[in-house]
C-alpha cells in the first residue's frame, strides 16, 4: 500500500471515531477526505477572527482550540477539543466569525470549504443530524452562560448598591432611586415620607469602646430598622452614623408613628461585641419630612435633615417633623 493511501486510511479511521461523523457512509468520508485538507497549527495560531471573513470550518481532529468573545487579549470563555467544529456557523449563515479561535496547543485540522461542506450535508443526512444536535448543544451551554451572566451581574448590581456593614441601601441606590421613587409618587399622586436619623453621640461611643463596638452598634441598628419596617419601605445608610428611611404611600401622621417607634426599638434594641459581652445601648435622633407637590428630592432629604438637627438640639433621643409637614 502506497503512503498516501496509509495516510488516507489513518485519516478515515481517525474521522470515523469522531462524533460529528458518526453514522456517515463509507463512501461520504472518503469524499470528504478527498475534498478537505489536513493542516497543522502550533499553539497560538488565529484561527479565526471576527474581524475577517470566514469561508472555511474546521474540524478538530487533535489538540485544543480557544473560544474568545472578543479579542486575542480577553480570557478563553471556552475550549474545544477533537471532533468540535469551529467556523462552522459563519459558513452557513456568510456572516464573519462571532469569536476569536486560537490555538491553545499544537492542534491537527481538517479544512474544509463552505463549498464542500454544504455538499457534505447534501450528500449526507447523518452530517447534517449530527450539525443540528451540536447546534442545539451549544445553544443550550450560551443559555447556560447567559443565565449564570446575569446572576452574576445581578450580583454585582446588589453589591454595588448595598452598605457592607450593615446590609442596608447605600448612598449610590438612595442617590440613584430616590429620585425615581418621588417622581412615581407624584405622578400617581400617592404620598410618600421619609425618615432621617442618626446616632446620638456616635464618636464619643467609637472612643469609649472602641470601633469594633462602633461597628457592632450600626449593625444592631441597621437590624432593628430592618425588623420594624414594611416590605415596601427602604432603608439606607446615608453615610457614617447617619440613615435614611424611604416609606412609599405614607401620610406624615403614619410616618411619624413609625418613626417614634423606631426611637423607641433602637434604645432598647441590645448590642453585643464579638465575644457575645453586652455593650451599651444606643439612642437615635430623627427628623421626618413628607413629600410635598413639586419638591425635590434633595429638597425633601434637605427637609428631613434639618428635621433631625431640631431633634438634636433638643435634647436627642426624639422625632421632630418637618416645618412643611402639615401645611
Amino acid at each position: 500500500m502506497m503512503m498516501g493511501q496509509l495516510v488516507t486510511s489513518r485519516l478515515s479511521l481517525e474521522l470515523a471515531e469522531l462524533p460529528m461523523l458518526q453514522g456517515i457512509a463509507a463512501d461520504d468520508l472518503q469524499w470528504l477526505i478527498e475534498h478537505s485538507v489536513e493542516c497543522e497549527f502550533p499553539r497560538g495560531s488565529v484561527i479565526l477572527d471576527p474581524g475577517n471573513n470566514n469561508k472555511t470550518a474546521y474540524l478538530i481532529l487533535s489538540g485544543c482550540l480557544e473560544v474568545r468573545l472578543t479579542s486575542c487579549n480577553t480570557p478563553a470563555s471556552a475550549y474545544l477539543d477533537a471532533g468540535n467544529w469551529v467556523g462552522e456557523m459563519s459558513v452557513i449563515e456568510g456572516t464573519k466569525p462571532s469569536a476569536t479561535v486560537i490555538s491553545d496547543t499544537d492542534c491537527r485540522l481538517l479544512s474544509v470549504s463552505g463549498k464542500t461542506l454544504w455538499s457534505l450535508i447534501d450528500r449526507s443526512h447523518a452530517v447534517a443530524r449530527n450539525l443540528l444536535h451540536a447546534f442545539s448543544a451549544r445553544v443550550r451551554r450560551d443559555n447556560v452562560l447567559i443565565a449564570e451572566s446575569a446572576r452574576q451581574q445581578q450580583f454585582l448590581s446588589e453589591s454595588a448598591q448595598t452598605d457592607f456593614l450593615t446590609g442596608l441601601r447605600n448612598r449610590r441606590w438612595l442617590d440613584d432611586m430616590f429620585p425615581r421613587l418621588l417622581e412615581r409618587c407624584s405622578v400617581n399622586q400617592q404620598p410618600l415620607s421619609v425618615i432621617m436619623f442618626d446616632i446620638d453621640h456616635f464618636k464619643a461611643y467609637n472612643d469609649t469602646h472602641g470601633h469594633l463596638a462602633g461597628d457592632r452598634a450600626l449593625q444592631a441598628v441597621a437590624c432593628a430598622v430592618r425588623d420594624n419596617l414594611r416590605p415596601t419601605d427602604t432603608a439606607a445608610r446615608y453615610g457614617g452614623e447617619e440613615f435614611v428611611v424611604i416609606m412609599s404611600d405614607t401620610e406624615h401622621d403614619k410616618a411619624l408613628y413609625v418613626a417614634q417607634r423606631l426611637c423607641s426599638v433602637i434604645r432598647q434594641h441590645a448590642i453585643d461585641n464579638e465575644d457575645g459581652l453586652q455593650l451599651p445601648s444606643v439612642t437615635v435622633s430623627i427628623g421626618l419630612a413628607a413629600l410635598r407637590n413639586g419638591e425635590t428630592s434633595v429638597q425633601l432629604l434637605a427637609e428631613a435633615d434639618a428635621a433631625m438637627y431640631r431633634a438634636k438640639n433638643s435634647g436627642r433621643n426624639q422625632v421632630h417633623s418637618g416645618t412643611r409637614a402639615r401645611d
